[in-house]
């Protein structure tokens, strides 16, 4: 992975409305299902919350590869099962997902570099090809490599959240990832029979 560097989007930005975000998210139709950190709520198996962030880009297009071409950074496949509640596939939700690239930079062009959406079928499964996102400084210290997610579905609350990878340096000095309802998304990287890394995230949405 490449070094941590500092993001060359607006830093003092992230660092004012990050802390916002942890209380609310505060774009039109965002709800999400927090507590009064707003961090998450947990309820037996569902998925737990995290910030928005300040790069969310609305109007990701639909796709499984979103690594922009010519970028030469390794694969990592994301793939996984959404979930209503604990045990019932969801079929019709809208998986989208957004991360830096190797530098830690987030794409804020027209590109949509670094972002897209699944729909899930009957199965209730996505899938996507991106990369292992590089850290990028945050006030003192740098935010662990992290991956943004954003579910929707019919019946069911939007979810906001994030994945973080286990043995990241930057996670204990990180306040939300170091926060104990983050623990289940701090996810270990396999490699597949091609020898490509990959890893496992099943969504649990809750109805409502």
């Amino acid at each position: 992975m490449a070094k941590p560097k500092s993001n060359n989007i607006n830093r003092r930005d992230f660092i004012k409305t990050s802390s916002l975000f942890a209380v609310a998210v505060s774009i039109p139709g965002f709800s999400g299902c927090k507590d009064d950190e707003g961090i998450a709520i947990t309820d037996d198996c569902q998925t737990t919350a995290d910030i928005l962030g300040p790069y969310y880009k609305a109007g990701a297009p639909l796709g499984e590869n979103i690594i922009p071409a010519g970028d030469q950074t390794p694969p990592l496949v994301i793939e996984g099962k959404v979930f209503s509640d604990c045990n019932d596939l969801l079929a019709d939700a809208v998986v989208e997902i957004w991360n830096a690239d190797a530098d830690g930079a987030y794409d804020s062009s027209e590109l949509f570099l670094f972002r897209g959406k699944y729909n899930t079928q009957a199965e209730g499964a996505y899938r996507f090809i991106t990369i292992i996102p590089g850290r990028y400084l945050n006030g003192s210290t740098y935010r662990p490599s992290h991956i943004h997610f954003r579910i929707t579905a019919p019946g069911h609350r939007e979810l906001v959240s994030q994945i973080y990878f286990k043995e990241d340096p930057f996670i204990d000095t990180d306040p939300w990832a170091s926060d104990s309802k983050a623990k289940e998304r701090i996810l270990t990287i396999e490699k597949d029979v091609n020898g490509v890394d990959t890893l496992t995230f099943d969504i649990h949405l809750i109805k409502g």
